[in-house]
């Protein structure tokens, strides 16, 4: 959990309920995000996880409770545009996002709306194209680029606003192995360089790599807490219709068969050396 001075988003006791509906998709939800920070989002569908992206990220405001963004409130009106410069979000079909014809010129069309200087326009899209890894193909059309890449750009234009949080909303899902993994790797380099990330994503192996998982459930959070931890919980899991790691699966199916295994195992690296530790 952040420190007070390292806090970057509170959630205070957020509840959100849909126009007409009775039922609260959330409810009582309390959670912190710190600086540089990497928390994973998982739950089960209709468990409240896209809703809670745009919470956080602004474009909902909730029915209860609030949401701190950089000690700034999301439900005062006069602080929103500094909010939303803040707090990026990205989402599951990077098509939806692109909206000019060259690759360049797409991630400079956030700052250029900032009415920068033409030189700041120029440093933060040539950063932004180094951060993801497509500063070989800045001349090319976005519709010539893979899956994997797409979403890349549509994260480079999100960092092009210099944001100091990044929200994904299951960024990966229509992406094949290698595209998540690039991706994957995109996100993990912004958060090693100062960028929170919080992705949601169903992929369990992906979640893993984070350094703090949301389990979403019920209407409310289940799980807060370390990757070890949480993918450790598999009877919670399976309650909720999901499945632990493969790492963490395979250690649970062996300790039913009578195996003492160390708990912890969420990633293949870690069932790999216990298993040549093993059988050495």
């Amino acid at each position: 959990m952040p420190g007070q001075s390292n806090l970057l988003i509170e959630l205070q006791s957020v509840s959100y309920a849909y126009p007409g509906s009775q039922f609260p998709v959330l409810q009582d939800i309390c959670l912190c995000v710190g600086r540089a920070e990497f928390i994973s989002v998982i739950g089960p569908n209709g468990s409240g996880k896209s809703t809670l992206a745009r919470i956080i990220s602004g474009l909902l405001l909730p029915t209860g409770g609030r949401v701190l963004v950089d000690g700034m409130d999301t439900g005062t009106p006069k602080t929103r545009k500094d909010i939303r410069r803040r707090v990026g979000l990205v989402l599951q079909n990077p098509d939806n996002q692109l909206v000019a014809a060259v690759v360049e010129e797409d991630v400079a069309f956030g700052p250029e709306n900032l009415c920068l200087p033409s030189a700041e326009v120029r440093r933060r899209v040539e950063d932004a194209l180094n951060a993801v890894g497509l500063s070989q193909v800045r001349g090319r059309p976005p519709h010539m680029l893979s899956g994997g890449e797409k979403q890349r750009l549509a994260i480079a234009g999100l960092l092009a606003l210099c944001p100091l949080c990044v929200v994904l909303d299951e960024p990966t899902s229509m992406l094949d192995p290698v595209g998540r993994q690039e991706v994957l790797q995109v996100l993990r380099h912004l958060s090693d360089s100062g960028t929170a990330v919080i992705l949601i994503t169903h992929h369990m192996d992906e979640a893993a790599g984070a350094d703090r998982v949301w389990v979403l459930g019920k209407g409310g959070v289940l799980a807060d807490d370390e990757p070890a931890a949480v993918f450790s919980r598999v009877k919670l899991l399976h309650e909720l219709g999901l499945t632990s790691t493969s790492a963490g699966d395979l250690a649970y199916r062996l300790s039913e068969r009578g195996l003492e295994l160390p708990t912890g195992i969420v990633i293949m690296e870690d069932m790999i050396k216990y298993l040549c530790r093993v059988l050495k």
